[in-house]
């Protein structure tokens, strides 16, 4: 059973952006972020890559050294 999430919003208007960045979720852990992310992504889009910098350490490093998503 899925739960509606005020996040489901948040990813339509995120979506509806033309500027939008790459979307980084952060937050508690439990609360069904991966798996409103992985529903919204499969009902909209064709093909999705996932980066879990939890159970893919290596992949942190995208982030530090000062790299940035956008402008």
């Amino acid at each position: 059973m899925y739960l509606k999430r005020k996040i489901g919003r948040y990813l339509e208007e995120w979506r509806k952006k033309e500027d939008r960045k790459p979307l980084i979720v952060k937050g508690a852990r439990q609360v069904g972020k991966t798996e409103s992310i992985r529903r919204f992504a499969t009902r909209t889009y064709e093909s999705v890559i996932e980066i879990n910098f939890i159970e893919e350490p290596k992949y942190k490093t995208i982030l530090s050294d000062g790299y940035q998503a956008g402008p």
